[in-house]
């Protein structure tokens, strides 16, 4: 008995080693992976440089390599929440004008300084000092204090329920001076706490990155070893670049996907929806469109998916309303098929009947005879700076007077066009606005706006539905409220919605891993790429 007791106890200890070399074996083999994809280089492109501070640099392509050397508090994601990365949590009070945000420990600046709450107090100095790319975020920020080294306080003006979405500006270092934020200043050494650190540079010609192996350990270091940023002339170098194999890596942070003309196909494709809202703006005042029933009728002659597909080349998705979707309190993408038709259930047959004329070629339309009071021409206003938008109001044009309306079209420069915008000189525009991270439509639709909206107009229902939106934390409360606001928008049609532009970052085919693209930056998933061996 003693000897079989031996026997089966030796073989519970062999089996028992086999099992743990077993695991070893797997976990050797995931490190070998790892220790396989690193090292290698990867180059960028972008214009001459002014300066590498990213809180007053002027261009998005300087803007897109410092996002490897800094971080923000929060990265925004694609359905609208707020990713923390140098923050570990936040709390808002339950008006949401108060915000507290828990920093995380143990992180180190690339100089070694430790991270804390007196370097966020101190780049929020620093925006509300010196003007620059993130100094909209000055506007409904009161106070902001260190509530402890790893807590930090804002006090709003008014309530924003996802105003820490904001919060992906890069941090700095605190103890910068004034000559730091020159315009032109080519010696500020930029030192963050992100996946790269700035080694070295050559004039005018290249930018040298280091992986930051010590990274804080929520953020493993990157695959990649090397940055080379190859400095060229001007934008269109930039691209030509990237399109003859030179650099690895193109965003479009500066120039839609649409307009870029890139002749070669040895690249991936990486995307998401961005903040870019391209709509038809309606002067509800004008005698064509003053009441409900006519801009309704101006809606269904409007194909949005068609200008989409035509203008913005497949580089845009259709719009249903002044927000993208997937965001984590509207609609799903499954739904959205039918909000589009949330209005036109009470349609007479009449009206139904012109719907499915619409689908019909032009060439195959019959022009519609419109009342004596839209004899008028109908003046459509639009940026003659841009070519796109200019095929934008021409191809609006077309639909519309297919459809039996007469159009006229009034190209303004930049300037102009805004002041025209803002004193109610059109009957229609082509409108497109940035959203700002949080997504706050205030600024569209909301009272601050003095004497009107950009879309001319304004009561206090619809004032008190965008506001509800930004008191609202949380999915439940947050759906209801903007489900309110968008019944109201699609039943009194003060806004066509056209399209939102995609975040576009387009990678060498040499390149293995993916980017996952997000709101606040195009390259998020840098540090998960590598370049296979024999590449």
């Amino acid at each position: 008995m003693k000897k079989i007791i031996c026997i089966i106890t030796l073989l519970a200890v062999i089996l028992s080693g086999c099992s743990q070399k077993n695991d070893v074996s797997e976990s050797s083999k995931t490190q070998g992976d790892d220790i396989s994809k690193k090292g290698g280089t990867i180059k960028l492109g972008c214009v001459p440089i002014d300066t590498l501070n990213p809180l007053v640099t002027s261009h998005a392509s300087i803007s897109d390599f410092l996002y490897l050397i800094y971080e923000g508090l929060f990265e925004t994601m694609p359905d609208q929440t707020a990713e923390p990365v140098l923050a570990s949590e936040y709390v808002s009070s339950e008006d949401n004008t108060v915000y507290t945000i828990k920093l995380k420990e143990g992180v180190e600046f690339h100089n070694g300084k430790s991270f804390g709450s007196d370097d966020v107090v101190a780049t929020l100095d620093y925006i509300f000092l010196y003007d620059g790319k993130y100094s909209y975020i000055r506007n409904n920020i009161v106070t902001y204090s260190a509530l402890s080294p790893y807590a930090v306080e804002i006090r709003l003006t008014s309530p924003v329920s996802d105003f820490m979405n904001l919060f992906d500006f890069p941090i700095l270092p605190s103890g910068l001076t004034s000559d730091d934020f020159m315009p032109q200043n080519s010696d500020f050494v930029p030192i963050g706490t992100g996946m790269y650190k700035y080694e070295s540079s050559v004039a005018q010609k290249n930018i040298y990155l280091k992986a930051n192996e010590n990274r804080h350990s929520s953020m493993p270091a990157p695959y990649i070893e090397t940055v080379d940023i190859e400095i060229l002339s001007d934008e269109e170098t930039v691209i030509s670049a990237f399109d003859a194999g030179v650099t690895d890596i193109l965003t479009t942070s500066w120039k839609d996907g649409s307009e870029l003309n890139l002749t070669a196909s040895l690249y991936n494709t990486y995307y998401t929806l961005g903040n870019k809202y391209t709509f038809v703006g309606i002067n509800t005042r004008c005698s064509a469109f003053d009441t409900v029933e006519e801009r309704r009728q101006l809606r269904e002659k409007i194909d949005a998916e068609r200008l989409c597909e035509d203008i913005m080349l497949k580089h845009a998705e259709e719009a249903y309303s002044p927000m993208r979707d997937g965001v984590y309190y509207t609609e799903t993408a499954a739904d959205t098929d039918s909000s589009k038709t949330l209005i036109d259930d009470d349609m007479t047959d009449e009206k139904a009947s012109s719907k499915e004329e619409d689908k019909k070629s032009d060439s195959e339309k019959e022009p519609e005879q419109k009342s004596e009071k839209d004899s008028n021409a109908i003046v459509i206003l639009y940026n003659s700076d841009s070519k796109a938008k200019e095929r934008l109001a021409i191809s609006l044009s077309h639909q519309l007077e297919t459809a039996g309306y007469t159009c006229s079209l009034l190209a303004e420069p930049f300037t102009s066009y805004l002041e025209k915008v803002a004193n109610c000189h059109y009957d229609l525009y082509v409108g497109e606005v940035n959203l700002d991270n949080s997504a706050n439509l205030s600024f569209m639709f909301g009272a601050d706006r003095s004497p009107q909206n950009i879309c001319s107009y304004t009561d206090p229902e619809l004032e008190t539905l965008v506001s509800n939106i930004n008191r609202m934390s949380g999915k439940g409360v947050k759906t209801v409220a903007w489900e309110n606001f968008e019944k109201y928008y699609k039943e009194k049609v003060f806004q066509i919605p056209l399209y939102f532009t995609k975040k576009e970052v387009y990678v060498n085919k040499r390149i293995s891993g993916k980017l996952t693209p997000n709101i606040s930056s195009q390259l998020s998933g840098f540090d998960k790429l590598y370049i296979e061996s024999g590449k």
